[in-house]
């Protein structure tokens, strides 16, 4: 009997330094990717998630900006000493580098527009999983991208980290895809905001609450 119970203390110590020696590997892996494919983000995520980095966005009621990067694994979110250690001069710092990313990322995005019966533009649809795709819409090159199609005031819904939909800074018709914005926010794995943005060269700013009864 004693020498079983040997054999499990041996084992179950085997066992510990195994996996103490994979999160090393794994935590090595972590720094390496991060000092040489550093990708800052700076997400757009519901209030509830409490992240330990965040600033409010105008107008916003449960939507805030967040500060993260891109891990091995995915998206990570900033601790705060670590924040603090990365940017010297705050969240400017952190904003001016994210959107840089952002703005390269924002080259590639390739809208769907969508049309009604009439054949008639209703919206632009935007969808990819890169998480960098949220943070476009913070852009004053957003807006220019969208100007031929809808003016110079846009209307925009990003119910979940994949989905961006642009109107018509006075479309009268977004009220009709509310229950569509709803489905897309609540079915998500990563929601992103249940809040309408208006953007135009004033900045953006949340306007109405179309998960509000």
């Amino acid at each position: 009997m004693s020498y079983f119970r040997s054999l499990g203390f041996i084992l179950i110590n085997l066992l510990f330094v195994w996996f103490s020696h994979a999160d090393e590997k794994i935590a090595a892996k972590e720094v390496n990717f991060k000092g040489k494919n550093q990708k800052h983000l700076l997400l757009i995520e519901p209030r509830s998630m409490r992240s330990a980095v965040s600033m409010i966005i105008p107008g916003a009621q449960h939507t805030v900006y967040s500060a993260g990067y891109m891990g091995s694994l995915g998206v990570i979110h900033y601790k705060a000493e670590e924040f603090r250690a990365n940017f010297k001069s705050g969240w400017k710092q952190f904003r001016e580098n994210a959107l840089k990313d952002a703005a390269k990322h924002l080259e590639k995005i390739k809208p769907e527009l969508i049309k009604n019966s009439e054949n008639m533009i209703e919206y632009a649809l935007i969808q990819s999983k890169d998480p960098l795709t949220v943070s476009t819409i913070i852009l004053p090159q957003f807006r220019e991208k969208f100007r031929d199609l809808f003016g110079p005031e846009l209307l925009v819904v990003v119910p979940n980290r994949s989905t961006i939909l642009v109107f018509s800074g006075f479309a009268n018709n977004i009220n009709l895809y509310k229950k569509t914005f709803i489905n897309l926010y609540k079915d998500s794995i990563y929601p992103v905001s249940r809040e309408i943005f208006r953007i135009n060269g004033s900045g953006i700013r949340a306007i109405d609450d179309y998960g509000a009864r």
